[in-house]
């Protein structure tokens, strides 16, 4: 059995289940060890996979004809997550789950989309999966464990090396002969190379990439494979199971944060089907585009996409090559992406970690798409707008307020325009735009993407985002969830080591996993992967701004604008509809400016969710060539 299942909600306590969206544990029972693999024993009282297909099959006999049917989110976890202890064979079976820290995030999450005004809404149509791969903490014991599992060459090196280097040291001062000078570099050395294998093994991130790959997707995949095999078991015959899962498609949406994303990625291509002619260039046709279904198996349908600080290379989105997360999101209907330039974690270690393993000649190349930042003076319009656009604040939407998105599909700027990355040696960011690379060590391939992929996230830059929160040491004032105070973007390297001694000091602010504390980005995530951008604007404008924590009040004009849309009958005409969405988006990006958050918008959503065109029509003309 690779695969166990546990009830968020049951506690020790024995707490009743709460009523709205159901919640379920989904763990790997790949070890942080291989010599840790036993055999698990069978425990009656906990759910099993069968539990979660049949409840998706009621679930999907009870949804209303006219809804987008029934929704299943399954968050995924990153690195370094090993929870309050990681080596979980110490544990009786049943209690596995509840001593791991992360079935503890899980369940906050899943509470707090049950106590969500709009997701609550749909708790009939709504299941949540919290998924467990088999990730391990940075302990200081895993020295001693790295030590003592030393190949013997490299221990005779290690110790060999010690040895030679202090006898050295110690003949030189006695004898003061320049002859030692040698065995000391040397010894030094020796030493120097097993020492940092053992600290790479300790930061426990190489152990971490093995078990997500090689455990954690194929388990993700398989738990797919078998709820898919479970629910077409549910109809009588096959004839009626294709054509009952045809009318009702479970949507599957996907919250992955850091080493997460790559989980999420790679199993969604493994699950594609290679062959599905709508997913295959044509070699004689390089400007035809591969337009997949966002069908996979026979039951499930891919919906939203979110990547939170996603360990991917930049390279994903600006290069034409094929590669994981290209595969996978042709299949998404949405996707987002949050990032941040203070990322520790993504910024200096996984960086320095894939060093010697990234296949490029550049040290820009190995930089991470949770690092990426928006150009905030970015205005494509004229002369005039550029003149505005120095007067108007950088946050909010951007290419919103450059009326960018106004233009015809075809003519609208590509969004690697808008994105950018820190390169620290240098006075300013360095955009992701390979048409316009300023530096010799460009961040980016020459080669132009003919399919514009990138164009299909909405970015949220998160590096100023502020917020009222209560889990750093300044609560009950708005404060920078990602960076420090009076610290600005671009950070520089003493910015850089600043915000590193205070994270490791006082794990504060949290650089890489803040977006959760927030307020609004909890809630702009969540409402996103559970209900969509359409329904997510259009709910915008019955909330308060005091509601998102914000206590100014709306702009006499905007106030306006939005009294008038509130009022607006049920069956107005689709031209007032879609001003309507657009008086929305505006307050939206409004908020967003209020919260010190840059953004650029997916051409996609706003010809979609907003104009009210049809989806494929839109992600072709997205995906031609813009030669």
């Amino acid at each position: 059995m690779d695969i166990l299942v546990d009830n968020l909600f049951i506690e020790p306590t024995n707490a009743p289940e709460p009523q709205g969206i159901p919640g379920y544990l989904i763990r790997s029972t790949a070890r942080a060890n291989v010599e840790d693999l036993q055999d698990i024993t069978e425990d009656n009282t906990r759910p099993t996979i069968q539990t979660i297909i049949d409840l998706l099959y009621t679930k999907s006999k009870k949804c209303p004809k006219n809804s987008e049917g029934l929704g299943v989110v399954i968050a995924i976890h990153g690195y370094n997550t090993g929870g309050a202890d990681s080596d979980l064979t110490k544990l009786p079976v049943n209690n596995e789950a509840i001593a791991d820290g992360i079935w503890k995030n899980y369940q906050k999450l899943c509470k707090y989309v049950n106590s969500d005004a709009l997701i609550s809404q749909k708790s009939d149509s709504l299941v949540f999966l919290g998924y467990r791969w088999p990730s391990e903490t940075i302990k200081i014991q895993n020295i001693t464990t790295s030590l003592s599992t030393l190949p013997f060459l490299l221990k005779v090196l290690l110790w060999g090396s010690l040895i030679v280097a202090i006898a050295s040291v110690l003949l030189f001062f006695w004898l003061s002969s320049p002859i030692f000078v040698a065995p000391i570099i040397l010894g030094t050395f020796g030493f120097g190379i097993v020492f940092s294998l053992i600290i790479l093994r300790v930061i426990v991130y190489f152990r971490d990439s093995y078990r997500a790959i090689n455990y954690g997707v194929h388990d993700l995949v398989e738990l797919i494979r078998q709820l898919d095999k479970g629910l077409m078991e549910c109809v009588q015959s096959e004839d009626e199971a294709q054509n009952y899962w045809k009318q009702h498609p479970i949507k599957l949406s996907f919250i992955g944060h850091s080493l997460g994303s790559q989980v999420t990625t790679q199993a969604v291509r493994i699950l594609s089907d290679v062959f599905d002619p709508n997913s295959v260039g044509n070699i004689n046709d390089e400007k035809a585009g591969k337009r997949p279904s966002s069908r996979i198996g026979q039951v499930f349908s891919l919906s939203r996409l979110i990547l939170i600080a996603p360990d991917i290379p930049v390279l994903a989105i600006t290069s034409g090559r094929a590669n994981f997360l290209r595969s996978s999101l042709r299949r998404f209907e949405e996707a987002y992406l949050f990032s941040n330039e203070g990322d520790l974690a993504l910024r200096l270690a996984s960086t320095a970690a894939n060093y010697f393993s990234f296949p490029a000649k550049t040290r820009t190349q190995g930089y991470r798409l949770g690092n990426v930042t928006v150009r905030s003076n970015t205005y494509h319009s004229s002369k005039l707008n550029k003149v505005r656009g120095q007067l108007e604040s950088k946050y909010g939407i951007v290419n919103w307020k450059d009326r960018n998105l106004y233009k015809p599909l075809d003519e609208i700027s590509s969004l690697l325009d808008y994105l950018e990355i820190n390169v620290l040696n240098k006075v300013q960011n360095q955009g992701l735009d390979p048409a316009n690379q300023k530096y010799q060590s460009p961040v980016t391939t020459a080669i132009k993407d003919r399919e514009s992929l990138a164009d299909l996230f909405t970015y949220f830059d998160c590096t100023e985002y502020k917020e009222r929160t209560n889990y750093t040491n300044a609560p009950n004032r708005d404060r920078y969830m990602m960076i420090l105070d009076k610290q600005t973007s671009p950070l520089t390297l003493l910015e850089y080591l600043q915000l590193g001694w205070a994270y490791f000091r006082n794990n504060s602010p949290d650089v890489h996993g803040g977006y959760f504390w927030g307020k609004f980005s909890r809630q702009l995530i969540c409402q996103l992967a559970f209900v969509g951008f359409q329904e997510f604007i259009e709910f915008l404008l019955v909330t308060p701004p005091q509601d998102m924590g914000i206590e100014e009040l709306r702009p006499p004009q905007l106030e306006d604008k939005i009294a008038w849309a509130n009022n607006l009958q049920a069956e107005a005409v689709s031209e007032i509809r879609i001003e309507r969405k657009q008086i929305a988006l505006n307050y939206l990006s409004w908020i967003i400016e209020k919260k010190q958050i840059q953004a650029v918008l997916s051409p996609e959503r706003y010809y979609i969710d907003v104009m009210g065109e049809k989806r494929e029509e839109v992600r072709s003309k997205i995906m031609m060539s813009k030669e």
